[in-house]
């Protein structure tokens, strides 16, 4: 259970930076469609089934979102270091300008 989590969180935080969240949205529905039956084909109870399902979406967002505020703060913070860099900063004397 452990394992399966943890892909599932590591899945959902690189989808976060990469693809849409209406793909998101239907990847995450199968995903959890499929585990759902897989939970009641083991002879778990349907409420059991649905439980976990929610508990599993719930993460599967939350891991997404996660993912997404962490791959826009670091394009923002390379397009702000890009733009603040040194070497496209004009160069500077100490002299004033004649005229």
């Amino acid at each position: 259970m452990l394992k399966s989590t943890l892909i599932v969180v590591a899945v959902s935080v690189a989808a976060g930076a990469t693809i849409r969240a209406w793909a998101f949205a239907i990847f995450a529905f199968l995903l959890v469609a499929a585990w759902g039956a897989m939970i009641l084909l083991r002879g778990s109870s349907f409420a059991e089934a649905s439980v976990s399902c929610l508990q599993l979406l719930a993460l599967m967002e939350i891991c997404y979102l996660a993912g997404l505020f962490a791959f826009a703060l670091w394009a923002h913070i390379q397009k702000r270091r890009k733009r603040d860099s040194i070497a496209d900063r004009p160069h500077v004397t100490g002299k004033r300008p004649h005229g």
